[in-house]
């Protein structure tokens, strides 16, 4: 106990009067002006090292990643080749930044046109031609046929001119003009319904309805995720239980 006592006062001694770089078991991480120098400290147990081509009098931290002086922009501390530091700006979504020629996302530049770029809803991006995927991958290449069909129940369905996503994977025999959600990973067009990206082959369309949860039926069949339960009768079943997927008809339980 006299041991921990010393080494308390010690590091409390050290934190009131160190010099120098930061320290991550007393900073946070991040950009650091201190001694006329700029230092970027990793998070604990990381080590700060300086930026020497930094300028301290004109340095700004904008976040932890990124900071920008008179001449150039840094992201953890290493310069951000062609960025513009008079117009380099954070967007509103970790990690997304912009200047007056690029969009950036982290470290790497992902549109070219930043006039046009738009954060939108499912944590997608687009600008005047590219829709672009979570993790700055393309998800489709016609901006202006794009539309997100519905953001629910862990579903993201979008489509374009040619083809329908749900969650970034195509459903490729969906039609996008007459494409609709019918619930959760239950959806249809004029030909097919579908669950997930997979269609029912066996489904009747006029008849098909949600039940709820992985469950759907039709005026023959019952489906669960999408598969046929056998024998199950679509007029008297009912579901007991979603969450641990129990069911029955007048028959049977399942």
């Amino acid at each position: 106990s006299v041991i921990a006592v010393c080494l308390l006062a010690a590091a409390i001694l050290l934190s009131c009067s160190r010099n120098g770089p930061p320290n991550s078991l007393f900073d946070s991480a991040g950009y650091h002006v201190t001694d006329d120098k700029v230092y970027y400290l990793n998070a604990f147990p990381g080590k700060a090292f300086e930026i020497n081509s930094a300028d301290a009098a004109t340095f700004k931290a904008l976040d932890v990643s990124y900071g920008r002086d008179k001449s150039s922009v840094y992201i953890n501390g290493r310069p951000l080749p062609g960025a513009d530091p008079a117009s380099f700006a954070l967007l509103d979504r970790p990690g997304f930044a912009k200047d007056r020629n690029r969009v950036y996302q982290r470290d790497r530049t992902i549109s070219d046109d930043p006039a046009h770029f738009e954060l939108l809803d499912g944590e997608l991006a687009k600008d005047s031609r590219v829709i672009f995927w979570s993790d700055g991958s393309t998800l489709s290449g016609d901006a202006m046929h794009f539309a997100i069909v519905s953001n629910a129940d862990n579903y993201l369905y979008t489509k374009d001119g040619r083809t329908v996503h749900v969650n970034g994977n195509p459903i490729p025999a969906a039609d996008p003009p007459t494409f609709q959600v019918l619930q959760g990973a239950y959806v249809h067009d004029n030909k097919h319904v579908f669950y997930f990206d997979q269609p029912i082959t066996d489904a009747e369309l006029t008849s098909f309805r949600p039940i709820d949860g992985p469950y759907g039926a039709d005026a023959v069949r019952v489906y669960w995720m999408g598969k046929t339960i056998d024998g199950a009768d679509p007029g008297t079943f009912r579901v007991l239980n979603a969450d641990f997927e129990c069911s029955a008809d007048d028959q049977r339980a399942y």
